[in-house]
């Protein structure tokens, strides 16, 4: 994590953000994200990441300009796609709706990945969204 950001609080940034992480970590990493959301541990691949506060020092924590609660997922995009980074703070609810659209468009697509709905449901379940 760097010390500067652009805080995304926009929904049209915030869905840009979220469809460049999703385009990263498409294919194989995808079911690794899954298995690391389930344990509510963030996952990212090269410029992109998404964390959970159990997943920041007391260090990371102090270079956000608000710190991150147990309640909500931070979302990097960072360098160098752009300069200066910018990250977007979302609560579980609004995260798992990004999840469950991508994965459910995901298993259009390749219907043999339809294990990654056990996954999401495990998602879900760790986030206590009912």
């Amino acid at each position: 994590m760097s010390r500067e950001y652009e805080v995304i609080d926009n929904k049209d940034s915030i869905d840009e953000l979220v469809s460049n992480y999703f385009n990263f970590i498409n294919g194989r990493y995808l079911e690794d994200a899954l298995k690391n959301f389930a344990k509510r541990e963030g996952y990212g691949q090269g410029i992109v990441f998404v964390y959970f506060q159990s997943d920041l020092d007391a260090y990371d924590m102090a270079q956000l300009p608000t710190p991150l609660d147990e309640n909500h997922i931070l979302i990097e995009l960072g360098y160098p796609a752009v300069e200066p980074e910018q990250i977007a703070y979302l609560d579980f609810g609004t995260f798992y709706g990004y999840l469950d659209k991508h994965i459910r468009k995901e298993i259009e697509n390749s219907p043999e990945i339809a294990k990654l709905t056990d996954l999401l449901s495990e998602v879900k379940s760790v986030l206590q969204l009912g």
